[in-house]
C-alpha cells in the first residue's frame, strides 16, 4: 500500500498496481498499448478514462456552447436531475475512444465554428 498526503493534509491508501498506474499516466503513456501484466493495463485505462471524464466536465462547466453541443451528442431529454450528473453517467457508460473523440471533438469546436463576415460585404455596405 502506498500512502499519499491529499490537499487537505489527510493520508490516503492506495494500492501499489493503482500507483503505478498514475505514475503511468502522468508520464504520458498510450492506454490502448499491451501492458503484460493485465490488472495494470485495466488499471491505466481505467485511470485514463477518469481523467478524460473530468477533463470534459470542466470544459461543460466553463462554456455553455459545449454544454449544450454535448447535451446534443448525448442525446439527454429530461431536465430534472441536474445536467452535469446526467452527463456524467452518461460519459462512464461510454467506450474510452469514444470519449477520446468527443474530447478532441470539444477542443476543435470553439476554434473551427466561427462565424466570419467576408471582406467584400463589408466593403459593399460602405461604398452604398
Amino acid at each position: 500500500m502506498a500512502k499519499i498526503m491529499d490537499d487537505f493534509g489527510y493520508i490516503i491508501k492506495i494500492p501499489e498496481e493503482e500507483m503505478k498506474a498514475i505514475h503511468l499516466v502522468d508520464n504520458g503513456i498510450n492506454p490502448y498499448k499491451k501492458i503484460r501484466n493485465k490488472s495494470l493495463q485495466n488499471k491505466v485505462r481505467s485511470e485514463y478514462k477518469r481523467r478524460l471524464i473530468i477533463n470534459i466536465v470542466g470544459l461543460i462547466v466553463k462554456s455553455p456552447r459545449h454544454k449544450t453541443l454535448l447535451i446534443k451528442n448525448l442525446q439527454i431529454k429530461s431536465r430534472k436531475k441536474p445536467i452535469i450528473k446526467q452527463i456524467q453517467k452518461k460519459l462512464h457508460k461510454m467506450y474510452m475512444k469514444h470519449l477520446d473523440n468527443l474530447y478532441k471533438s470539444l477542443l476543435q469546436h470553439g476554434k473551427t465554428k466561427k462565424k466570419k463576415i467576408p471582406k467584400h460585404s463589408k466593403t459593399r455596405k460602405l461604398r452604398k
